[in-house]
């Protein structure tokens, strides 16, 4: 993802602009889901007992990363970096698949970075109640999550919007791991 090779170009600047702060932002959620823990702590381990310890899916249950992104050069640059790094979706070998999407193998989702918005914001019901029950945290809300990364992608998020939604995501980071530290 090389800037220079779009010194001459304004438009694939500005969009290479808006992918490096989206990406940013993945950081930043994939740091709040490790610290919160509820999908790899719950739900995947509750879901391989159920299994026996066979691969599971949990909440990959479709295509969504082809399903949900938008036709915009910002959404072609994340697929053609997702690809760079973990290869095309035809090319996956899942042998034995437990999801639909071709980039769920039998640990789980490979793609670690570059993930679709609906993909990186999605958080079930159930975790959801236990960011507001456990952490009192209220403001969590996947679709408009996934709506905020969207328009990161697209340039369609002011600085000022970024900024708050930057911070509220370290805000509730802090919350989890205070809250944690205090349960000790």
């Amino acid at each position: 993802m090389g800037g220079a090779a779009f010194s001459g170009d304004p438009d694939r600047m500005s969009v290479m602009k808006h992918l490096e702060r989206y990406l940013e932002t993945e950081t930043l959620l994939n740091r709040l889901f490790d610290e919160f823990g509820y999908c790899r702590d719950v739900c995947i381990r509750m879901e391989l007992e159920k299994s026996g310890g066979k691969p599971v899916s949990a909440c990959c249950r479709n295509r969504y990363h082809c399903l949900y992104d938008l036709e915009h050069p910002a959404f072609d640059l994340l697929r053609e970096e997702r690809e760079r790094r973990y290869g095309r979706p035809q090319d996956q070998v899942n042998p034995d698949p437990v999801s639909p999407c071709e980039y769920h193998g039998p640990l789980g989702c490979r793609v670690l970075t570059h993930k679709s918005p609906i993909c990186l914001a999605f958080m079930c019901r159930e975790s959801i109640e236990t960011l507001r029950e456990t952490y009192g945290i209220f403001t969590y809300d996947y679709l408009g999550v996934n709506y905020a990364l969207e328009w990161i992608l697209t340039g369609d998020f002011s600085d000022a919007a970024y900024e708050e939604f930057r911070d509220s995501i370290l805000t509730m980071i802090d919350t989890i791991h205070k809250k944690k530290l205090n349960a000790l």
